[in-house]
């Protein structure tokens, strides 16, 4: 099995606007989608925490509204 490259991820949002992280040299997972290019693992984060202000679904979210 080859190991993907630690240096490099990616961004991924899913369809309830959850963000998280995954190793850019994987696919990425069903139901999600990339965003952005591939950065270190320390810009990575630094883009969720700047995107992922609200952690609600977002379904929770336009309920509420």
């Amino acid at each position: 099995m080859t190991h993907p490259d630690p240096e490099l991820w990616i961004c991924v949002k899913n369809t309830e606007d959850r963000w998280s992280i995954w190793p850019a040299a994987l696919p990425v997972p069903a139901g999600w989608q990339a965003q952005g290019a591939p950065e270190c693992h320390a810009d990575c984060l630094a883009r969720v925490e700047q995107n992922w202000r609200d952690p609600r679904p977002a379904a929770l979210k336009e309920a509420m509204a």
